[in-house]
């Protein structure tokens, strides 16, 4: 033995060591820029990840990369490939779809009576990654427009990831994306490309959808007030810590419309935790509703 202080399994992967003060330092930053918490629970995870962007640099520690993010006098790039290492970007079409249903045949059609026709239903998708559920939103929207009153939809779809909303623009998708769509639901809506195994949603349907880059925290800067009449945020607040969280929450009651409802992903909660949203029993889950004004 010659002394070597690195653990022999991150000398055979080539990924560094990461100490608990760079933890703690990058953690801080990534909390203070982008409000995830995900450094604590999931080290092994994010140190893998960030293997490419220390390669990338030739940087041999992560404290020489988090120098590198708190002194670049223009790291914007840099972040964008940060982000990418840090969010599971696993979505596909029709996930948890049971909540979709719910929304499109439930409670849309008491929230649209007695509103002028052309009146526009605005939902959010935040935390949309790549597009798939905003295009899900946007089928199971046509799909009961009888049900809506033929009210016209506009689904808004936001993700801190630029590549994911440019993704998401472009609409082709492939393989995965497709494991919960339904043969007849993958021919109506969506056209075969040039590119072997790839289709992409049809244009029509691409119309009502509208992508942009913006942080769930930064949700004020975006739209207005009273605005959505329906957020879908799953699998996102997974990331956050408990004071990230109900920032979130806060951002999510100002943009709703009095009595709209807030869905979150199957493994998240928002019981005793606030008092913006009241939780309401669906058939298979549990959804959040707007209190007060």
């Amino acid at each position: 033995m010659d002394g070597d202080p690195v653990p022999f399994a991150h000398r055979s992967t080539g990924v560094p060591a990461m100490s608990d003060e760079e933890c703690r330092l990058l953690s801080g930053f990534v909390r203070e820029k982008f409000g995830l918490d995900v450094f604590e629970a999931q080290r092994d995870r994010v140190r893998y990840r960030l293997r490419e962007r220390l390669e990338a640099r030739a940087m041999t520690s992560f404290l020489e990369y988090y120098r590198f993010l708190v002194l670049s006098s223009d790291p914007s790039e840099e972040l964008r490939y940060l982000v990418e290492a840090l969010t599971n970007n696993e979505t596909y079409f029709f996930r948890e779809r049971y909540q979709l249903d719910w929304y499109f045949a439930e409670v849309l059609p008491r929230q649209v009576k007695g509103r002028p026709t052309g009146a526009p239903v605005r939902v959010l998708s935040a935390g949309c990654s790549s597009g798939e559920e905003a295009y899900s939103l946007a089928i199971i929207h046509y799909e009961n427009q009888f049900r809506c009153l033929g009210r016209p939809v506009e689904i808004h779809a936001i993700d801190l990831n630029p590549s994911r909303v440019r993704q998401a623009e472009e609409a082709e998708y492939e393989g995965l994306s497709f494991r919960a769509a339904p043969a007849e639901a993958k021919a109506k809506y969506f056209t075969p490309t040039p590119k072997d195994g790839r289709f992409r949603v049809k244009t029509w349907l691409r119309g009502p959808v509208l992508f942009r880059v913006l942080n769930i925290l930064e949700l004020p800067t975006g739209f207005p007030e009273n605005h959505f009449d329906a957020v879908f945020c799953r699998n996102v607040l997974i990331y956050f810590n408990e004071a990230t969280m109900q920032r979130a929450c806060v951002h999510f009651h100002r943009a709703l419309r009095p009595g709209a409802p807030l869905f979150l992903g199957h493994s998240e909660s928002l019981l005793g935790k606030t008092r913006l949203f009241r939780p309401e029993r669906a058939p298979d889950f549990i959804y959040y509703v707007k209190e007060g004004a």
